[in-house]
């Protein structure tokens, strides 16, 4: 099971996805207090080699997308964890960093970006509507007449 090039099963199709998936079900299941009993050794043994052969398989497969890189660093901040590196927490905090960075730009990115091109809608300030004019009155309008 554990030299299998092809672990996720999908006949050439794998995936970074397909792989996490796969990385993610067998964390569980070695995870699981029923792998711990000596009767199931043996495939507690299996299953940690698939992981390990998992773990190396992101390394050969290119990310489609922020989150499939997400989903490598996370695989190797959980490898740093199980090695013996004293004083070198530090490595998994500048990974976390990394993915904090990674998420925000991919927020930024996947915003909807404001229209350019296209249409475009003017404002316009409005004119003030002359006053209508107002009527002359006959008297206003022909002081000569009252005159006479």
């Amino acid at each position: 099971m554990a030299e299998s090039k092809n672990p996720a099963g999908l006949d050439g199709a794998t995936s970074v996805s397909a792989l996490g998936l796969r990385w993610a079900a067998l964390r569980g299941m070695l995870a699981s207090p029923l792998i711990e009993a000596d009767e199931q050794r043996p495939l507690r043994d299996e299953l940690l080699r698939e992981l390990q052969v998992i773990e190396q398989d992101f390394a050969t497969l290119p990310a489609r997308s922020p989150i499939e890189i997400s989903a490598k660093i996370d695989v190797v901040k959980q490898v740093l964890r199980q090695l013996p590196l004293e004083g070198q927490a530090w490595l998994t905090d500048l990974l976390d960093s990394v993915q904090t960075d990674l998420r925000a730009a991919g927020l930024r990115a996947t915003a909807r970006p404001e229209r350019t091109g296209g249409p475009l809608s003017r404002t316009f300030q409005a004119r003030p509507e002359p006053a209508p004019a107002a009527p002359a009155s006959q008297d206003a309008a022909e002081p000569s007449a009252i005159a006479s």
